[in-house]
């Protein structure tokens, strides 16, 4: 991906995880159709430059394979990166409707927090990093 492509947030997956990877292409399918306030870009990491876009997020190392792997990263075309559930709440957000109204909610500490707790064992379960392989 050319760094000069980045217009719209850019959702950065981990293409290896079938989780994520079905995710996306739901998200695709009916958030894409949705999507009333903007376009957004969704790319695996596998086939995204990293390194040009870190360099968009200003350079820290928060735009890494390692980091996508624990969950998907959002990065807005300002170069703020979200990573795991507030991700996934930027990405409903921007989609507007009543999806922006899901997106708030998530976005929330407690609800995120407990997003996260409950979803570790599905996390678990799929995510090849974390299981060793595909299950």
């Amino acid at each position: 991906m050319a760094d000069d492509v980045v217009r719209e947030p850019v959702l950065i997956f981990d293409g290896d995880c079938a989780l994520c990877t079905g995710w996306v292409a739901w998200a695709k399918r009916h958030l894409g159709a949705a999507r009333s306030s903007g376009a957004w870009e969704a790319v695996a990491c596998q086939f995204a430059d990293l390194s040009s876009l870190d360099a968009r997020a200003g350079g820290r190392g928060e735009v890494m394979a390692e980091r996508v792997q624990r969950g998907p990263l959002w990065l807005t075309p300002s170069g703020k990166v979200y990573g795991g559930v507030q991700a996934v709440a930027r990405l409903l957000m921007r989609s507007g409707g009543a999806w922006s109204y899901v997106g708030g909610l998530l976005a929330l500490p407690p609800v995120d927090l407990l997003v996260r707790l409950l979803g570790l064992p599905v996390i678990r379960r799929w995510h090849p990093t974390q299981t060793g392989g595909a299950p």
